[in-house]
């Protein structure tokens, strides 16, 4: 049900149309609308927390078992640490979510924050976390002086990931939020009549 679906009555004195909104099914089409991105922004956070966390431990035990130290924790320290960071983004966005009403307006900022917040993460990842990860993992095999040949793939899906990441997010988070704009414009257009 679309937004002029719910908004359209007809005034039964002289057959014209009056635009009023159906505040519940408005209310419910946001609310899902809000849940889609919040699913979205939740498996995103817990698929960083989780992977970095299992390859650090995985990284760490593999030294462990082969009795080295030194500069190799440098790799499993560094996904241990993008594992913290992600948990600690994730506890800031909840505590900045709660500062949104509950009430039709504010559902609808909410979702619109969430997914500017999940088109800012897409964007910044390859800063934030591919190109750290690429560097220390580079440096790793050249003083380990393991094959060299290994970083040419490791370097390679730097440009996989920034194109990718930029893909899916003209692709699916854009239109939904051009599409939550674009409702909340109507929204407010409908208020100040």
């Amino acid at each position: 049900m679309n937004f002029e679906e719910m908004q359209s009555v007809w005034k039964s004195q002289n057959d014209e149309k009056l635009f009023a909104v159906d505040e519940t099914a408005l209310h419910a089409y946001i609310k899902r609308k809000g849940r889609k991105i919040r699913n979205l922004l939740e498996l995103f956070e817990w698929i960083m927390i989780v992977l970095n966390l299992l390859v650090g431990i995985t990284l760490i035990l593999d030294l462990l078992r082969d009795n080295e130290s030194g500069y190799q924790l440098v790799l499993p320290a560094a996904y241990l640490t993008f594992s913290a960071y992600g948990l600690l983004r994730r506890l800031k966005r909840r505590a900045k979510e709660v500062q949104f009403q509950p009430t039709l307006a504010g559902e609808l900022d909410k979702a619109i924050w969430q997914i500017d917040y999940l088109i800012r993460q897409g964007r910044t990842m390859i800063t934030w976390y591919v190109l750290p990860l690429a560097l220390v993992l580079s440096l790793t095999l050249f003083y380990n002086q393991k094959s060299l040949w290994v970083l040419i793939p490791t370097w390679g899906m730097i440009p996989i990931c920034y194109f990718g990441v930029r893909w899916e997010i003209n692709k699916w988070y854009l239109p939904k939020k051009r599409d939550l704009e674009l409702l909340r414009e109507k929204l407010i257009a409908q208020e100040t009549q």
